[in-house]
């Protein structure tokens, strides 16, 4: 007796990958729903959340490329330090910023008026991870409840006004300094989540490769499950930063990844740190292959910066970072902070450069004041809050608020994409390229001078 009849495996075949298809569609929107509801965001593995951050990346198509290609010459990626965005730009006209915070109690605090020098706050890797508190924002020192306003920040929203304001822009790391800075040039930190700290010391001073006895706090190696488990406890607040914590490893502050300095020696184009006299600002000194080779002569004092862009000797690409006292890192005060900059952008601005020129301005992580937008939580490693940045350039467009989600690999990506440079990481790989924030098509905008302020 026959059976029935046999069906075709092909239509079944169909079936199957269909209905595939539409599973992993019903993932992926129940991924993207995660990633925005706080409550769930524990339960987003890591390799997820960066799924969902790949998504959300804008690239410029290939013809805006070319013409920033042909505009932009010269990039500088210019960091200071220790301040969020609701502390710098919370009442910037059409921003995302707040006025008020929550505490960790659940109680409403007002930001109150910020004086020009105010106390430096805890803001390690673990602050950031508490003061995030699984994307509830409440948990940050009664200190750090505090803000500026237009008159007291009258350079930097003068910039902010005419250029680009970037009011979606993260940390890439809960903190604090030291990583942040090697993020910016490594795309990572190789594991790192502290400086070399008070004894920690081995020569009683931060001197990274050069000192074979010094060490930082690292995490250590992790299996998918162990790193997943992990990435869940640093949604807990303040009981998750304290078990985070038990995971730290000392380590020799010295590695050999690969960093931005390599791939622009690599294709000929110049690059130079005009480094501020930052002991924890030191980045370069962490990385093997720079520090013992000539490519350390390009690591110089911050004040050859104007020097090189008045004798014509500008590289293509620049890090710049102020001394600390005009860093704006507390206690020093924010109206000299932004003399510095004045100073320097003058000086720019009426160079043969300035035609040419982009320059990205950030600070490097939240110094633990208040901001009321949770990250993403891409990985172990961040995003940290969130922190302003301004893209100053005669072909920025005017007056733009951008709301495009960046971090500082956002900044390594925008090189990348100006000088056609591979990815260093899958965060830069990732990340926005920022030409969102340029208009190559209209005629580019004058030099903005402004003077320098008088300081309490």
């Amino acid at each position: 007796m026959l059976g029935p009849p046999e069906r075709s495996p092909r239509p079944i075949a169909r079936r199957r990958r269909r209905f595939a298809s539409i599973v992993v569609s019903i993932v992926a929107l129940a991924v993207v729903f995660a990633v925005g509801a706080r409550a769930d965001r524990a339960s987003i593995p890591p390799a997820q959340a960066a799924a969902v951050y790949a998504q959300s990346a804008k690239t410029a198509d290939p013809a805006t490329v070319k013409l920033a290609r042909s505009k932009i010459k010269h990039i500088v990626f210019l960091v200071k330090e220790n301040r969020t965005f609701d502390t710098l730009f919370g009442k910037f006209p059409g921003a995302n910023g707040a006025t008020e915070g929550t505490r960790c109690d659940g109680t409403t605090a007002p930001l109150t008026h910020a004086a020009d020098s105010v106390g430096d706050l805890p803001h390690s890797f673990a602050d950031g991870v508490q003061v995030i508190d699984g994307g509830k924002m409440d948990c940050f020192h009664d200190a750090g409840y505090i803000q500026y306003d237009g008159h007291d920040l009258s350079s930097y929203w003068a910039y902010a006004r005419r250029f680009v304001l970037a009011d979606n822009f993260f940390s890439s790391e809960y903190g604090p300094t030291c990583v942040e800075h090697f993020f910016n040039y490594a795309a990572q930190s190789d594991r790192f989540v502290d400086c070399a700290r008070p004894g920690q010391f081995g020569m009683r001073q931060r001197e990274f490769c050069d000192d074979p006895f010094e060490t930082a706090y690292t995490l250590p190696t992790l299996t998918p499950d162990q790193s997943d488990q992990l990435f869940g406890v640093e949604e807990q607040g303040t009981a998750g930063a304290a078990q985070l914590r038990t995971q730290y490893r000392l380590r020799f502050p010295c590695t050999d990844v690969k960093v931005l300095p390599d791939e622009l020696r690599a294709r000929g184009i110049t690059w130079r740190e005009y480094r501020g006299n930052t002991s924890w600002v030191q980045p370069l000194r962490e990385i093997r292959h720079v520090r013992f080779s000539p490519m350390y002569r390009d690591v110089v004092p911050n004040t050859r910066f104007s020097i090189d862009v008045q004798n014509g000797r500008l590289p293509q690409v620049s890090w710049l970072t102020p001394p600390v006292p005009l860093s704006d890192h507390p206690p020093h005060s924010i109206c000299d902070g932004q003399n510095w900059l004045v100073d320097t952008l003058n000086t720019l601005m009426r160079s043969k450069y300035w035609s040419s020129t982009a320059v990205v301005v950030t600070w490097d992580d939240f110094g633990g004041f208040y901001d009321h937008v949770p990250p993403p939580h891409l990985d172990l490693y961040g995003l940290g809050p969130r922190v302003p940045a301004m893209v100053i350039s005669p072909w920025a467009r005017r007056g733009l608020i951008d709301h495009d989600q960046m971090d500082f690999a956002s900044v390594l990506k925008f090189i990348e994409t100006i000088f056609d440079l591979p990815s260093l990481t899958d965060r830069d790989a990732k990340a926005n390229d920022m030409l969102s924030a340029f208009d190559f098509r209209h005629a580019p905008q004058p030099a903005v001078l402004l003077p320098d302020l008088s300081c309490p």
